[in-house]
C-alpha cells in the first residue's frame, strides 16, 4: 500500500498537470523581493508584474535604477536560487 500525498505534494503535482507551476513561482518573486534585495532598496523599489520572464519593477528616482542596474545580475541570481525552475530571465527598473 503507498503512501498517502502530503497536501503540498498534490498541489505540485496539480500544478504540474495544470501548467502553471512556472507562472506561480514567477508570482512568488514579487512577495520575496523585499527579503532578496534588503529594506533600503525595497523602500524605493516596488515590484509590479511580470511577463515573459521579465521582472518590471518601478524605482522612485533615476539614480536609484541606475545603481540597481549593476545590481541586477546578482538580484536575478538570488530570486532565481529561492524559486523553482529559474522563472526570472531579467529585470526591468521603471
Amino acid at each position: 500500500m503507498s503512501q498517502p500525498k502530503s497536501i503540498g505534494a498534490a498541489l505540485r503535482e496539480a500544478f504540474r498537470h495544470f501548467q502553471i507551476e512556472k507562472p506561480i513561482e514567477q508570482h512568488r518573486a514579487l512577495y520575496l523581493w523585499d527579503d532578496v534585495v534588503g529594506e533600503k532598496i525595497s523602500h524605493v523599489t516596488t515590484p509590479v508584474k511580470i511577463e515573459k520572464n521579465v521582472l518590471f519593477v518601478t524605482v522612485d528616482s533615476p539614480v536609484w535604477r541606475n545603481e540597481l542596474m549593476f545590481l541586477k545580475r546578482r538580484i536575478v541570481k538570488d530570486l532565481n536560487q529561492l524559486l523553482t525552475g529559474n522563472p526570472i530571465k531579467d529585470i526591468k527598473f521603471t
